[in-house]
């Protein structure tokens, strides 16, 4: 039976709203009215899950429903309000724009930083930098400062680097948004090779078709909360 690679119990993630700057002058006059006054918006509400070594499971639902948020609780870019989030496998992640790349560096020290922040030998990063620059299709602008690529390429680097880190378990936000359509049935082929392989993958993605294809199960999320669970017909 798989074991359980990541479980997390009860999470939940709030924003405070901070006070909106105005020139107008009944804002001002208002502002010791509202000065405090706060609120707040519940992105995660008390969502549990579980995933298991070698399962692929997707996230589906309308912009602002949290699914977003709770990939990043679950890779550690955001700290849960409440709840308990455990790991037990490496991970790679992957956040559309390229979180994580610094804009004045070049596209292969972007690669090179990346690596090392995921425990990497400079000789790993070196001996898989010409790989992820060719699965992008940046070789054109591999010496270019990040902020001097287009969005495509910036996300097709990012995914091209997240992909290439050998980790148990794959974090995926929007991938199918990285590229045209040809890019698209690359990633799409990236995906199942992974999971051949036996890794694990949680998949954000507005396209119910795509995560049929690739996933275990998937979640539908409303409001904060996982909503509703359809399995693939395969699994």
């Amino acid at each position: 039976m798989p074991i359980d690679i990541l479980r997390c119990t009860g999470i939940s993630k709030s924003f405070a709203s901070g006070e909106r700057r105005s020139d107008h002058l009944q804002d001002h006059l208002l502002r010791n009215v509202v000065r405090h006054q706060s609120a707040s918006f519940v992105a995660v509400n008390d969502v549990s899950l579980t995933l298991k070594a070698g399962e692929w499971i997707g996230f589906y639902g309308r912009n602002g429903c949290g699914k977003t948020t709770l990939l990043r609780l679950i890779a550690g870019l955001l700290e849960a309000d409440r709840g308990t989030i455990e790991r037990y496998g490496t991970i790679s992640c992957f956040f559309a724009l390229g979180a994580g790349f610094h804009e004045d560096k070049r596209a292969t020290e972007n690669i090179y930083t990346h690596g090392l922040l995921h425990g990497l030998h400079p000789s790993e990063i070196r001996a898989m930098t010409e790989s992820i620059i060719a699965f992008s299709g940046t070789a054109s602008h591999r010496d270019l400062p990040f902020k001097h690529l287009s969005h495509g390429m910036r996300a097709r680097l990012a995914f091209a680097a997240a992909v290439h880190i050998d980790r148990e378990i794959y974090l995926f936000d929007e991938a199918l948004a990285v590229g045209d359509a040809a890019f698209q049935i690359v990633c799409k082929e990236k995906f199942i090779e992974l999971k051949r392989q036996g890794k694990s993958g949680l998949i954000v993605d507005h396209s119910l078709g795509f995560l049929a294809d690739i996933c275990d199960r998937i979640l539908h999320m409303e409001g904060g909360r996982i909503v509703r669970e359809d399995r693939a017909p395969s699994s």
